[in-house]
């Protein structure tokens, strides 16, 4: 994989129905020229699917939790799988050193204490650090106006679940309405983030080095982190990822970086290390998995509910 590549699965990740030519005219390259690259990323098992899951903002209680340790097992496969067997895990990623990362969501936040529980003894971790995902600030649910979803919303979501990228006129066939209502209704779902879609991407299939870098900010100093990812992000250019920040953590970072050999990760984790944090620590990915949840089974639901009134 190149820079076109991850920039490619990152905007893939953000939209999976964005259009091919739409990414022909971000790199000046021909649409079946991206074509030949998302193919040869599906058939590596970088890209597992192009798929379609209800948005968090359908959900009032709905909180983002991101958390690690390092696991005492002897057989980090199973464990992978054995963590993501709860309803509420989305993802497990095994890093070096054992040391796992687990993404969840809740529906509730009083189901934290009991997640985290099955978190350490499902995956024999002794010290679990539990991270809040911050909201984002560009986020107001009062500006998004009427976020209700009717009967053919879910059913648009539904057909989309496993194939993001199915045309308006299929899925028109599939809801039973017309592609102008189908076009319309998906639009505002996807306008007002009731959608997301997404792929399934599995980095670890790549022959980069996928890490997750945790910066530790000083406790004493009052650093904008907005600010300072802007600031790496031009430093690093397309070398970062994605980044994320906590809300119960606010001294707390990750970053995520590719990189060609292990030679360049040594020199950002030396860039790092010089500037003024309290402490930078390098886990290099391994391997990991997605899992369904309870926002998948949720749908599942709703699907089953509209069919039996039909």
């Amino acid at each position: 994989m190149d820079e076109i590549d991850f920039t490619i699965s990152l905007l893939l990740m953000a939209n999976s129905r964005t259009p091919y030519s739409q990414f022909a005219e971000m790199f000046k390259m021909s649409v079946n020229s991206i074509h030949k690259r998302v193919k040869s990323m599906v058939e590596l098992g970088i890209i597992k699917n192009f798929n379609a899951r209800l948005g968090p903002i359908s959900f009032s209680n709905y909180t983002n939790i991101f958390s690690f340790g390092v696991s005492k097992t002897k057989d980090p496969k199973s464990t992978i799988e054995k963590i993501g067997d709860h309803k509420y895990i989305y993802n497990v990623t095994q890093a070096s050193s054992n040391l796992f990362y687990i993404h969840s969501c809740l529906d509730n936040f009083n189901k934290l204490e009991s997640l985290v529980t099955f978190i350490r003894q499902i995956g024999q971790i002794d010290e679990l650090t539990v991270c809040i995902h911050s909201t984002p600030l560009n986020i107001n649910i009062e500006d998004l106006g009427d976020i209700s979803l009717s009967k053919l919303d879910y059913l648009i979501i539904h057909a989309l679940k496993d194939n993001a990228r199915k045309p308006i006129t299929d899925i028109s066939v599939e809801v039973g309405a017309s592609t102008k209502t189908v076009r319309r209704h998906l639009n505002r779902l996807i306008e007002k983030g009731l959608i997301i879609l997404s792929i399934d991407w599995y980095p670890d299939k790549t022959s980069e080095f996928i890490s997750f870098v945790q910066v530790y900010l000083e406790p004493s100093e009052s650093i904008d982190k907005i600010n300072l990812i802007n600031e790496l992000r031009k430093e690093f250019g397309s070398k970062i990822l994605f980044s994320w920040t906590f809300g119960n953590l606010p001294n707390l970072l990750i970053i995520c970086f590719w990189t060609r050999t292990m030679k360049e990760l040594q020199e950002i984790e030396t860039n790092l290390m010089s500037k003024i944090f309290e402490s930078v620590k390098v886990t290099i990915l391994l391997e990991g998995k997605n899992f369904t949840s309870w926002v998948d089974q949720y749908l599942e639901d709703k699907i089953n509910k509209i069919k039996a009134e039909i």
